[in-house]
């Protein structure tokens, strides 16, 4: 008889609807065999709290017999997400809908594409959609990946690193659009998607509205800023439109599948022996948008890198980027025309808004210490005192702080605040 145990973090609000007929059916999808019995399972939290914002993560280990007797174990990510009326965007966006078919469908075309050198996600196992969203997915860990650090930004060879993951990601989606013309329909809605900003009383945009009223407070103290401060200010009077424009589609620009929210925690690295960096895998595909790819990339360099490589490394990322993407395409054959360098530019140049937002709307919440995270989620952040408290913590941030010192003025150049 199996049964489930749970860790003591689990066990005050255990999810009930992981029973063990459910594991069963997880287990035989991934050993692509009815014919072992699921004796144990181990269920533990897969993320430390305050870094995960719509969705529940558990690490859950399975033990199981096989016909010869022989007892073995594996283990998979469960990723659900509840059903709060205070996340409303969540239905508005259908985020469970757009990850499944990413996994299920999107991500191993691609790969094949790449002739399945390169691993773009990890292999999704289950999906449930009552009583709540849910996915199962192969547990990387068990493959040695672990996170970056999210507080200090990543350095100049893992943004490398990332820098050629995405331009085979972008490119392999460009050729896949040319051979399936329509695949990428589903792709119309993003993080600034009108659909999930339509309300001013909803959380995204209260958020985002928070995070904007604690920016323009924060630098129209500081000496020599005033400018600056004036030209937020008004941004901020129309902060809907300017969200909506920085993301909304532009006619004639390159469009590619983005992973729509690029940052530290949704992509996991891989060392060997000696601790040298050798891959780098993406997770949480559930924003994913067809679009510019200065949509990822203004988003992955306004809140993944450390500042040095944001102040000194930005041209030679975007260089990597290109020549990835080019060969990329070559590679593939597939007559997809290969954008220059410059165009490439002239992309990131066009989406500067997008970083602004990504700057001021999510780098907050990144560069928070962990010890100062425990209680974020979305469901505590809908409480309007909380979400005022929180923010302001955020907002005290020494990195944040000195990031903001050197963008603010950048993004004012490149006309973001006009």
């Amino acid at each position: 008889m199996c049964s489930i145990v749970y860790d003591q973090e689990v066990l005050a609000s255990p999810p009930k609807h992981l029973d063990v007929a459910f594991f069963e059916e997880v287990l035989e999808t991934m050993l692509r065999t009815s014919h072992v019995q699921l004796v144990g399972i181990h269920c533990a939290l897969g993320s430390s709290t305050g870094e995960n914002y719509c969705s529940l993560i558990y690490r859950v280990k399975l033990t199981y017999r096989r016909k010869d007797g022989k007892e073995e174990q594996t283990g998979v990510i469960v990723k659900s997400i509840p059903r709060i009326d205070s996340i409303e965007f969540i239905e508005d966006l259908q985020v469970y809908l757009k990850e499944k078919i990413t996994y299920y469908e999107m991500l191993p075309r691609l790969e094949l594409l790449m002739k399945c050198k390169r691993r773009f996600g990890p292999k999704l196992y289950q999906c449930l959609k009552q009583p709540e969203n849910t996915l199962v997915f192969e547990d990387l860990g068990r493959l040695d990946y672990v996170m970056g650090s999210r507080e200090t930004g990543l350095d100049e060879t893992h943004a490398r690193l990332v820098m050629e993951r995405l331009a085979e990601f972008h490119a392999a989606s460009m050729v896949l659009a040319v051979m399936d013309p329509e695949i990428f329909k589903a792709y119309g809605d993003g993080m600034l998607s009108p659909h999930g900003l339509n309300k001013d009383d909803g959380l995204l945009m209260r958020f985002f509205a928070g995070n904007g009223e604690q920016l323009h407070k924060l630098v129209s103290s500081w000496p020599g800023y005033e400018r600056i401060a004036g030209k937020i200010g008004k941004y901020m009077e129309q902060q809907r439109v300017n969200l909506v424009r920085a993301q909304a589609p532009v006619d004639d620009e390159i469009k590619v599948l983005n992973h729509g929210d690029l940052w530290v925690n949704n992509m996991l690295f891989k060392y060997n022996g000696a601790q040298q960096l050798q891959d780098v895998i993406f997770i949480d595909f559930q924003l994913s948008i067809w679009g510019s790819p200065g949509i990822d990339l203004n988003y992955f360099f306004y809140t993944s890198l450390s500042l040095d490589v944001l102040k000194h490394k930005r041209p030679q990322l975007l260089k990597v980027y290109h020549n990835r993407l080019a060969d990329t395409l070559l590679n593939l054959d597939m007559g997809v025309p290969v954008p220059s360098y410059e165009q490439v530019m002239a992309e990131v140049h066009r989406r500067e808004g997008y970083g602004f937002f990504a700057n001021y709307g999510i780098l907050p919440t990144v560069s928070q210490d962990k010890a100062e995270t425990a209680d974020n989620n979305l469901e505590n952040f809908s409480d309007a005192d909380f979400a005022q408290k929180k923010t302001e913590q955020m907002f005290n941030s020494k990195r944040l702080a000195e990031t903001l010192r050197y963008t603010l003025p950048h993004f004012e150049r490149a006309g973001v605040l006009d």
